[in-house]
């Protein structure tokens, strides 16, 4: 546990079960002291108590002087930083309570825990006990642990003098409160565009339904995921569209240009103090890609692979907007999802707002939970507990009729909460010991769904899988998603596959008459899925760039606007939005900080594991069954390229990714 969190601590980033029979569960290892009721005083209290008893405890740990053992160290550092997780929820808190006060209280709790979390990593006593460990009488996996740990206290600073390591906790304590208000400001910013009835031209009769006009004669379009990709995708209107790409990425500016800049600035100090050149060489030296240099070459790689397809896109693209507005010379932002929409209709037979009637949200959920049972053994029922908004819903995970796991979805937008879809680890699970507990937050319609955001569910839920089955280690510091953090995305990219099979959508995929979907449907829907995939793998280098560059240059050496301009122009596939700061509203350059390439590097993990699948069969139990032990259950107990060998029985390669995008 203390790994995991102490990895957090540096980086400031926003981490079989172990099965336990019923009769012997007890309420901490259920609950976790987790209540969406407290009142903003109460929570407030609870953190303060809850850091003092924490605190109390690492004291003690560090003046023991008994041998030096994995129960007496690790094991004591294990439970005492468990009763952490009765406020570990507050991470989750401050980005999705519909109470303001509640949200401010989350968010400084969440500061405290970090800054506490900063002490531990560069506690000496502790660190020392550590090395004091016998190595010669540790399994593998408790050696490997052992090691991490030391290299995460080295990481951290621990060897430097005291003045040295006051400055250090200083900066990290800085860096949380500066990421926090970048976040904010984000979540917080919503704008909005008024439309006339004429101008949404084109968008479908349910989306329409739900947005009266006022006594204006005006409907007021917002920036949330619900609002946007329709727009985008369906209404003809072209101004429309251009004034919402523009709200869109103008959120969080101006106030967020001041806020980023201080943000890289303290990260780049702390990353000198601490012997590195940048950021982003101290943020990915526990990471399976190691340097930035590494990851700049990985991305030149995918850029390299990109440069046919993505020109063949552009070219049928704008064939196709010259057939509306003959004087066009390239094909703008705001015009490539109504464009693609339009050619997959027109070259693949393919209407999306007939796709669309087949995914209503119940339906979809429903159908990712038997996905889910039917592929690992398991059952997804409701669980009855108090939530913080009415909207929220609850299950838990039973296996051979034990809990290994539960769970919150808040999947529907409202005001204030986090904008994106994410999912949170409340608290991890750890074998003979505690049942995971995992949340989402999403924002989807309550009604019918666009393919692309049943992906996103699907993806976002392959995160609680992979939470939900790491509980399988007796160590809290190698349980759950404790493994390097640019694995992290490869479950959850591999799980979206399912999601173009006709055998697992037909079951769902449902529309208001009772009809399932077609299957000739589903296959022009794979058809058309890899139209465009060449110009959106394009953008994902783009924003993988800004995040690399922004951390790996000298703070004073460049302008936010004028590099984003800059690399928009090298690596975007469209040209720069005038009046638009996207950086401004791109949260990972707090929480991913430099490592956005992290999408990518994992995508290529992620379609050499689903190689194995699609050999033996994307509904191979025996398949999901050792992936589940050899992938998913082996946590943060080995180097990650290791149990993705485990599982392929060989080395993994990014050539099965490479040859997809030469095929595109």
């Amino acid at each position: 546990m203390y790994r995991k969190l102490i990895v957090l601590a540096i980086y400031c980033l926003s981490a079989c079960t172990g099965q336990v029979p019923a009769d012997k569960q007890t309420p901490a290892m259920l609950t976790g002291g987790f209540n969406p009721h407290l009142t903003a005083a109460e929570l407030k209290s609870l953190c303060e108590r809850t850091l003092a008893d924490v605190k109390a405890g690492f004291k003690v740990i560090e003046a023991d002087r008994s041998p030096a053992t994995l129960v007496s160290v690790i094991g004591a550092m294990d439970k005492n930083a468990t009763k952490l997780e009765s406020v570990y929820h507050t991470f989750h808190m401050q980005a999705v309570h519909p109470d303001a006060d509640i949200r401010d209280t989350a968010t400084a709790c969440t500061e405290d825990i970090e800054d506490f979390l900063s002490s531990v990593a560069l506690s000496r006593p502790y660190f020392d006990r550590v090395r004091a460990i016998e190595p010669t009488k540790l399994t593998k996996a408790e050696h490997f642990m052992v090691e991490e740990i030391i290299r995460s206290y080295k990481l951290a600073g621990v060897d430097k003098d005291e003045d040295t390591r006051a400055r250090i906790r200083s900066l990290r304590r800085a860096i949380t409160e500066i990421g926090n208000v970048f976040d904010k400001n984000i979540r917080e910013d919503v704008r909005y565009v008024d439309a006339t009835l004429e101008e949404l031209d084109g968008l479908p009769a349910d989306y329409l339904a739900t947005r009266p006009a006022n006594e204006n004669g005006l409907i007021r379009i917002s920036t949330d995921y619900p609002d946007t990709y329709p727009v985008f995708t369906y209404a003809h209107n072209d101004s429309l569209r251009a004034r919402l790409r523009i709200a869109s990425r103008s959120r969080g500016y101006p106030q967020n240009k001041e806020v980023l800049e201080r943000l890289i600035a303290k990260r780049h100090e702390l990353a000198n103090i601490l012997g590195f050149e940048s950021f982003a060489a101290l943020s990915m030296k526990s990471r399976m890609v190691d340097n930035p240099t590494a990851a700049s070459d990985f991305l030149a790689s995918i850029s390299q692979a990109l440069k046919a397809p993505v020109v063949r896109e552009k070219r049928i693209l704008l064939a196709r907007l010259q057939q509306i507005d003959p004087q066009a010379k390239e094909v703008q932002a705001w015009q490539v999802a109504y464009l693609q929409n339009l050619l997959r209709q027109e070259a693949y037979a393919l209407d999306s707002k007939m796709v669309r009637t087949y995914f209503t949200y119940d339906r979809v959920r429903d159908g990712i939970f038997r996905l889910t049972e039917d592929l690992f053994g398991v059952e997804i029922r409701p669980w009855q507990t108090d939530t913080w908004h009415e909207s929220v819903e609850t299950y838990e995970v039973v296996e051979a009729g034990q809990l290994i796991g539960r769970f919150y979805m808040d999947n529907h937008p409202r005001e204030n909460k986090y904008k994106h879809a994410a999912h949170w680890t409340i608290r991890t699970g750890i074998k003979g010991s505690q049942i995971p507990l995992s949340a989402l937050a999403q924002n989807f319609p309550k009604d019918l769904m666009e393919h692309a955001q049943v992906e996103t569910f699907l993806h976002e839920f392959g995160h609680l899988v992979h939470n939900m089955f790491s509980g399988t280690q007796t160590w809290a510091s190698i349980a759950g998603m404790s493994m390097e953090r640019d694995f992290v995305e490869a479950p959850s990219q591999m799980l979206e596959e399912w999601i173009w099979d006709y055998d697992t959508i037909k079951t769902f995929a449902i529309n208001a008459t009772g009809e399932a979907i077609p299957k000739d449907l589903v296959a022009k829907m794979n058809k058309a899925r890899h139209f465009g995939a060449a110009i959106s793998t394009a953008t994902q280098i783009y924003y993988a760039r800004l995040s690399l560059d922004y951390y790996t240059k000298e703070p004073s050496s460049f302008g936010l606007d004028e590099l984003m301009r800059e690399l928009e122009i090298s690596y975007s596939p469209y040209p720069p939005v005038e009046g638009t700061h996207f950086y401004a509203n791109f949260g990972h350059l707090n929480g991913y900080s430099s490592n956005y390439y992290t999408y990518q590097w994992s995508l290529a993990i992620a379609t050499d594991l689903f190689s194995r699948f699609k050999a033996e069969g994307m509904r191979n139990i025996d398949t999901a069954k050792d992936y589940r032990k050899r992938v998913l259950g082996a946590a943060g107990s080995k180097p990650a390229a290791e149990f993705v060998k485990d599982f392929l029985g060989r080395e993994s390669t990014p050539d099965a990714y490479i040859k997809y995008l030469n095929s595109l």
